[in-house]
């Protein structure tokens, strides 16, 4: 396992997670919070940071797999990583929605039968197909991990399957996938002109079902492009390389004019231009963001994934509940809510997932020497 740590991806954490924070609790859930609209919609695209994090990890992915000696080795990896904070997050966020939801502001944090989709990391619509009865995720903002577990999948899959050739393939796996995500809005279109037989109005309700159910293609070419990034860092010369290079040109023109985003293009470009400049700095020009090289930007990217975890309906309800004690300085519970964060992820870090990993990795790895931390 690689363990050296690139500590500015951490500050890029830092600022994602941030973006997460203030979009959840001054734009989505205000009518929520004693503040109200206080902030207006200064915070409105602060849910980027969440394909931010898809970038980071399409970076870090990347990176993990070149020193991973097996498939087995990189789940048992991603296991210790993601389910203790996981495990330890979703019980709290249930009881506290248990102890502070009187007035059911999140009906699904409720439901102990929402357990299943959230500790399995799958998709809630599949478990709702199955049963015909409705789950959903304990905590809304869960919905990213199944993305990145369906990432995860697609990434090993592709490396271990041929190594040499890692680079080229989910680069083109990506393309195909963001291409066919398309496919059946366009046959929908087209049938609009006449109707469809029924068995292709069967099959292309099941495609826009499995579209829903596996939605990595709407997400896959942010992933892509941290995978780039990872590859020009390693001092990869794309341009040296017809097939890759092509691939990578492709990728980024598709980012480019992605029809998902065309109500707010205009921003996601800037976003784009942003985060292309922050990762050409990091790769050919560090120094120049000496900014972020700060230790507490890295300690909160290095806790963020604790913070992602259990900010929505356990901040939410907490602000909903006390902030308004603040009176007039009640928009001071925003950061309030977020230096508690901080402090719970904090001590969730040190007290309780360090030595989870620790035991895990005794028991998945039947071995006294403990590998670096994923």
């Amino acid at each position: 396992m690689n363990s050296r740590r690139i500590d500015l991806l951490d500050s890029f954490r830092f600022l994602a997670v941030l973006g997460v924070l203030l979009y959840h609790f001054t734009f989505v859930w205000k009518d929520r919070c004693p503040y109200g609209d206080y902030f207006g919609s200064l915070f409105r695209y602060g849910y980027l940071g969440v394909q931010f994090f898809f970038i980071i990890s399409g970076f870090v992915i990347s990176y993990t797999l070149e020193g991973t000696d097996s498939l087995s080795s990189f789940w048992k990896n991603r296991f210790i990583r993601l389910f203790p904070p996981l495990l330890a997050c979703t019980i709290l966020t249930f009881g506290v929605a248990r102890i502070l939801d009187s007035h059911l502001l999140f009906s699904d944090a409720h439901k102990a039968m929402n357990f299943l989709p959230t500790f399995t990391l799958t998709n809630p619509i599949l478990w709702t197909s199955l049963t015909r009865t409705h789950f959903d995720w304990i905590n809304g903002n869960y919905w990213s991990l199944w993305v990145e577990i369906q990432f995860y999948l697609l990434a090993s899959v592709c490396y271990f399957w041929n190594k040499e050739n890692f680079f080229r393939n989910i680069l083109m796996a990506a393309i195909i996938l963001s291409i066919v995500r398309y496919i059946p809005s366009y046959l929908l279109h087209r049938g609009s002109r006449g109707p469809f037989s029924p068995g292709m109005t069967d099959f292309l309700s099941g495609w826009v079902f499995m579209n829903a159910a596996f939605n990595i293609d709407y997400y896959i070419l942010w992933f892509a492009l941290g995978i780039i990034f990872h590859h020009l860092y390693s001092g990869v010369r794309i341009w040296s390389r017809p097939t890759t290079m092509i691939c990578s040109l492709i990728v980024l023109y598709q980012l480019y004019t992605d029809r998902l985003y065309i109500d707010m293009i205009y921003v996601i470009r800037i976003f784009q231009l942003i985060v292309i400049v922050l990762f050409l700095l990091l790769i050919y020009k560090k120094k120049i963001l000496s900014f972020l090289d700060n230790s507490f930007f890295k300690r909160i990217g290095i806790i963020s994934y604790s913070m992602y975890l259990i900010h929505e309906v356990t901040g939410v309800l907490l602000i909903n509940r006390y902030g308004a004690y603040l009176g007039r300085w009640a928009p001071l519970s925003l950061l309030i809510m977020i230096f508690l964060i901080i402090i719970f992820a904090e001590l969730s870090y040190r007290f309780y997932e360090r030595k989870t990993v620790f035991f895990l990795k005794k028991v998945l790895y039947r071995s006294k020497t403990i590998l670096a931390a994923p």
